[in-house]
């Protein structure tokens, strides 16, 4: 099965999860903890969202290969009924998807960078070739910037939404993985997988503030107003670590064979 990515629907009441050994997304009833379904969608699908009015799920079919030989299409479905409606182009072997906040784009991390995807005619606008082989990445509740994650250089990049231009480059730590944005947008927050951190950052000044200990090889990472939480990928834990005080709250094993890599606050 070999599931991936995370998104949820309807006020939490469902969630979805993409395996990418099936080709598959299938659909979990979080009021009665079944699978209810299974929807067919691209080669190797990954990353998971959900459009800001949780009529459409999008997902990345990232293929058999995460380079050049990967698939170049993103899957479209409708979560009132749970089927395909569109199959979209993007840029090489996509990963994470992240909707802009006015419904209209979609930013897709690809292998040969970030696609800036049209929601209303499914075509990419452009491909921004100087954010190549990323991985994560989020949107400004504002709209005004998106933030990707340049695993392979150690930065996370902060892009211009209107002119697609890096407004700033922030060093963070080795490996950094994903990146979320606090509800109010006043920090980020980047898991670095290979120093077993996260990077807290000061998004009006686009400064690292603070960094937090967590347990071995930290992957997907999501933020309400209290509490940051972490999937550790090698520890299999879910970690919390406090919004205010930026301290670590707990540690929350999930059995070493888990390798969480989605995590949804539902």
């Amino acid at each position: 099965m070999s599931p991936y990515g995370l998104a949820s629907a309807d006020g939490g009441a469902k969630l979805y999860f993409s395996s990418s050994g099936e080709n598959s997304v299938s659909v979990y009833d979080t009021t009665t903890g079944l699978v209810t379904g299974t929807v067919g969608v691209g080669p190797y699908p990954h990353g998971l969202a959900t459009s800001p009015d949780g009529r459409s799920l999008y997902v990345a079919n990232t293929g058999p290969d995460s380079g050049f030989g990967g698939s170049r299409t993103l899957s479209v479905l409708d979560t009132a009924t749970d089927t395909v409606t569109a199959t979209w182009q993007t840029g090489n072997s996509p990963h994470s998807v992240a909707p802009g906040t006015d419904g209209r784009t979609l930013y897709v991390s690809c292998y040969d960078g970030l696609s800036v995807v049209d929601t209303g005619t499914g075509r990419q606008r452009a491909l921004l070739t100087d954010q190549a082989e990323a991985q994560g990445v989020a949107v400004h509740p504002d709209g005004t910037r998106v933030y990707v994650v340049n695993t392979w250089h150690d930065t996370l990049s902060v892009v211009d939404t209107r002119t697609h231009r890096v407004l700033d480059r922030v060093r963070v730590g080795r490996t950094p993985w994903q990146v979320a944005v606090s509800p109010d947008g006043s920090r980020l927050y980047v898991t670095n997988s290979r120093d077993d951190t996260v990077s807290v950052l000061d998004a009006a000044r686009n400064r690292v503030v603070g960094t937090v200990g967590v347990a071995h090889v930290p992957t997907t990472v999501t933020a309400t107003g209290s509490t940051v939480w972490v999937a550790t990928n090698a520890s299999a834990t879910i970690d919390a670590i406090d919004a205010k005080s930026l301290a670590l709250l707990g540690s929350t094993p999930l059995g070493l064979t888990t390798s969480p890599v989605g995590l949804v606050v539902a």
